[in-house]
């Protein structure tokens, strides 16, 4: 087998590749942010000084911010978007598909769990609940 050849039957996993190296960076960057954020409440602790508020703010994850930011109550139809088009693209290449019989079955099984996702959003999205904090 050439280098062609094994390019030509694993290009696609250039995709998933660059999506957990932009996961690492996004990680990396989110972790520096938290260590200096956390060095400067204790340089102030040290001085015996209370820390501003936006530092403490600072450390809240993302999440609890975007909760907050909406008055309490997080829109969930982006989510149903995204499963509901994952679950349309998942289905169809699983009944139409050309490919071979195991991108025929990975279709199939992503798309009955993403459909369950999109059930489970839907339900989200229409209740206002969200998922309980472990």
């Amino acid at each position: 087998m050439t280098a062609t050849d094994l390019f030509n039957s694993y290009w696609w996993l250039i995709f998933p590749i660059f999506g957990m190296g932009m996961g690492l960076v996004a990680m990396l960057g989110h972790f520096r942010h938290r260590s200096e954020t956390l060095k400067l409440i204790k340089t102030y602790a040290d001085q015996g000084k209370e820390p501003p508020a936006a530092l403490l703010e600072a450390l809240r994850s993302d999440e609890d911010r975007a909760y907050n930011c909406r008055g309490g109550r997080r829109s969930h139809w982006s989510q149903v978007v995204v499963f509901g088009a994952l679950a349309a693209a998942f289905g169809y290449f699983g009944y139409y598909g050309e490919g071979g019989s195991i991108f025929i079955s990975l279709a199939i099984g992503f798309g009955i769990a993403t459909a369950a996702l999109l059930v489970i959003s839907i339900i989200r999205a229409l209740t206002g609940a969200s998922l309980p904090k472990g």
